[in-house]
C-alpha cells in the first residue's frame, strides 16, 4: 500500500554534516584517482620538462589535502542554505511530496512540487550568490575596459560589456536566477516524470526510517544498489534526451552523424557507469556515517 507523505522540513544540522561528510570522502577519493594518473603520466613525461617525481608526490599531497577540504566547506555552505532555504519555502510554496510504498520505497514523486522547490532554491542559492559575485565581476570588466584602453587595445565586446555598469549587475543578480529557475524547473520535472515511469519497473529508492518522535524520522539506511540503479538510469536518461538534442544540432550545423552518434553513445555509457558508481558509493558512505554522526531528519506529514 502507497501513501503519499509531504516533506514539511529538514532538521539543518544533521543534513548539512551528513553531506559535507560525504562529500569530503568523495573528494578524497577523487584525489587519489587523480593522484594516481598523475603518478603514471609522469613516466611518460619527458624529463626536459623538469616535472620530479618530487613535484607530482608534492602536488598529490596537495590535492589530497585541498579537495577533501574544499569539498567539505563547499558542501557545507549549499547543505545548510538548502535545508535552511527548504525550510522556510513549505510553508509558501510547499513542500516536496513522495508516494512511499509501505513507508519504505519511494515508487512516485509528484513532479510540479518536486520541480518547483527544487528549482526556487536553487535559483535562491544563485541569487544569494550573485549578490556577491556580481559586483565583483562587474568591477573586473570596467577594470579590464580601463586596463585595454589605457594600453590602447581594443577587445570586440568588451566596452560594451564593462560600460552595462548597473543594467548588467541587475542582469546578474536578477536574470541569471530566473534562467536558473527555469532551467532547473525543466531539469528537475523531466526527471521526476522519467522516475515516475521506471520505479514500477525496476524499483525505487528506498529508505529505512526511523520514528523518532510524532511526524519526525530519521533516515537509517539506504540500500545502495537500488539507489544507484534507479538514480544512474534515470540520469542516463535525462543526459541522453540533452545530448541527442545537441548532437542533432550539431548535425544540422555540418558535424559528422557519424561521430557525433558514437560520441552520443559513449557519452551516455559513461554517465550511467560513472553515475552509478558515484551513487552507490554516497549511499554506503551513508550507512557507514549515519550510526557515528546522526542520520539526517526528516519531518513527515
Amino acid at each position: 500500500m502507497s501513501d503519499i507523505k509531504e516533506i514539511k522540513s529538514i532538521r539543518i544540522v544533521p543534513y548539512t554534516l551528513m553531506n559535507s561528510s560525504i562529500s569530503a570522502v568523495v573528494a578524497f577519493i577523487y584525489a587519489i584517482f587523480i593522484v594516481l594518473i598523475l603518478g603514471i603520466a609522469g613516466n611518460f613525461l619527458p624529463s626536459s620538462l623538469g616535472i620530479t617525481g618530487g613535484v607530482i608526490a608534492s602536488l598529490g599531497v596537495a590535492l589530497l589535502i585541498l579537495l577533501p577540504a574544499a569539498g567539505f566547506v563547499f558542501s557545507v555552505t549549499q547543505s545548510f542554505l538548502t535545508a535552511l532555504i527548504y525550510n522556510v519555502f513549505v510553508p509558501r510554496i510547499g513542500g516536496i511530496k513522495l508516494e512511499l510504498r509501505d513507508m519504505k520505497e519511494i515508487v512516485g514523486v509528484p513532479v510540479v512540487p518536486f520541480a518547483l522547490m527544487l528549482s526556487a532554491i536553487g535559483a535562491t542559492i544563485v541569487f544569494i550568490a550573485m549578490l556577491i559575485i556580481g559586483p565583483l565581476i562587474m568591477i573586473g570588466l570596467q577594470a579590464a575596459v580601463i586596463g585595454a584602453a589605457y594600453q590602447g587595445t581594443v577587445i570586440p565586446g568588451l566596452s560594451s560589456i564593462g560600460a552595462l555598469g548597473i543594467v548588467g549587475l541587475l542582469i546578474l543578480i536578477i536574470g541569471v536566477p530566473i534562467v536558473m529557475f527555469v532551467a532547473s524547473f525543466i531539469m528537475t520535472a523531466l526527471t521526476a516524470i522519467i522516475y515516475n515511469l521506471l520505479a514500477p519497473k525496476i524499483g525505487g529508492i528506498e529508505f529505512e526510517f526511523e520514528a523518532l518522535k510524532e511526524k519526525l524520522y530519521g533516515i537509517n539506511s539506504i540500500p545502495a544498489v537500488k539507489l544507484a540503479l534507479i538514480t544512474a538510469i534515470v540520469m542516463a536518461i535525462v543526459n541522453l534526451i540533452f545530448e541527442a538534442i545537441s548532437t542533432v544540432s550539431s548535425i544540422a550545423m555540418g558535424s559528422s552523424a557519424v561521430a557525433g552518434v558514437i560520441s552520443l553513445l559513449i557519452n551516455v555509457v559513461v554517465n550511467l557507469v560513472v553515475s552509478f558508481i558515484i551513487y552507490a558509493i554516497m549511499a554506503v558512505l551513508y550507512n557507514y556515517l549515519a550510526p557515528k554522526i546522526g542520520s539526517v531528519k526528516v519531518e513527515l506529514e
